[in-house]
């Protein structure tokens, strides 16, 4: 005789673990520069002189290093914290396309997935879930899916931060600071260089900030992701959708089973 199956303990059965790590196993190959761009990050704080705390706690909270490199950064080039401020919510405008590309996948979520989901959102994330979405059309497996893909790229994320600020008092400065500025733009652009007005908008943010690199404060940054950004709004896509819009076939499932 046969003794039944255990329950599965909060709602996590095989199916979901196995979800779970299907999506971990997608991101994995973009997990080292999640972890070295952490550590970019951590022992940048330490060259500035803010408390190591800092580091992982903005990590956990902001979740964007881009936008946390360029904050410090101002920072330590002396700039008012309104420029720091506002350099970093333009940079994170980005976020808003990342919003209307995944509002069709996520629909059908539950309230509180969709916020936890959205909260450990990242570039990466969310270009490796727009493009495997198709791969899951019952709502459940794919929130899972979703989960794994995103939840462990945060977590390197963080490890890496602290890591960088253990190791930054023995890595040199003038590797640390020539190393950080480039590796914000090339995890800003790579993951989201699949359409015409991604490679737009990439293309006239790094000639603006090249054009203005004698700025002061940073501004060249603010200016090269403003310039970017608005240009890159108006060129369509292959299919003649712009950015943001949602095509008709993309339409949200019926429900959540």
């Amino acid at each position: 005789m046969t003794s039944p199956a255990r329950p599965a303990r909060w709602g996590v059965g095989p199916q979901q673990r196995a979800d779970f790590w299907t999506g971990a196993r997608a991101i994995a190959p973009l997990m080292p520069g999640s972890v070295v761009f952490g550590m970019a990050f951590g022992a940048l704080i330490q060259v500035v002189g803010l408390a190591g705390w800092l580091a992982p706690y903005a990590s956990s909270t902001v979740t964007a290093g881009a936008s946390q490199i360029a904050i410090v950064e101002a920072l330590r080039q002396g700039a008012p914290a309104i420029i720091a401020i506002v350099t970093a919510l333009v940079i994170n405008a980005r976020l808003a396309l990342y919003s209307a590309a995944l509002a069709p996948i996520f629909a059908p979520f539950p309230l509180r997935w969709r916020l936890a989901l959205a909260y450990l959102m990242t570039d990466q994330s969310a270009a490796v879930s727009s493009m495997e979405a198709e791969r899951w059309p019952d709502p459940v497996r794919r929130r899972w899916f979703i989960l794994g893909v995103s939840g462990p790229f945060v977590l390197v994320w963080i490890l890496g931060t602290a890591a960088g600020v253990i190791l930054g008092p023995v890595i040199p400065e003038s590797w640390q600071i020539g190393f950080i500025v480039p590796l914000m733009f090339i995890a800003v652009m790579v993951p989201g260089l699949r359409t015409w007005p991604a490679v737009t908008a990439a293309g006239v943010s790094v000639a603006v900030v090249l054009l203005l690199k004698d700025l002061p404060y940073g501004l060249n940054v603010l200016a090269g992701a403003l310039t970017g950004i608005t240009l890159g709004s108006f060129v369509p896509d292959r299919k003649g959708n712009r950015p943001g819009e949602i095509p008709p076939e993309a339409a949200p499932e019926a429900h959540d089973p």
